[in-house]
């Protein structure tokens, strides 16, 4: 290995060694909405990214999301349930059930 330089571990699928995500993430920056408990009551959000194994998203600080919601990616369609693997004060990264 050169000086200076860091060695990419094919093995994974992100650009550093220690990224072990299963599916590459495609940056987004579009609506979505979610769907809470089942309900008929949609919420906005911003779809940040998505990969064919989950999704990360903002939100309203002030949105209760709970830890299983679906997410509606365009206008009419069905949704996909998520699972939260994570979150902070604005983002989710959640995992398609």
């Amino acid at each position: 290995m050169a000086f200076g330089r860091r060695q990419v571990d094919s093995s994974t699928t992100g650009r550093y060694p220690g990224n072990k995500r299963r599916a590459a993430r495609v940056k987004s920056g579009a609506n979505g909405w979610l769907r809470l408990d089942g309900g008929f009551a949609m919420r906005p959000c911003k779809v940040l990214d998505v990969s064919d194994t989950g999704v990360r998203i903002a939100v309203d600080p002030a949105l209760r999301v709970p830890n299983d919601f679906v997410i509606v990616l365009s206008q009419g369609g069905q949704g996909r349930r998520c699972f939260v693997k994570w979150r902070n004060a604005t983002q989710i990264g959640a995992q398609f059930a």
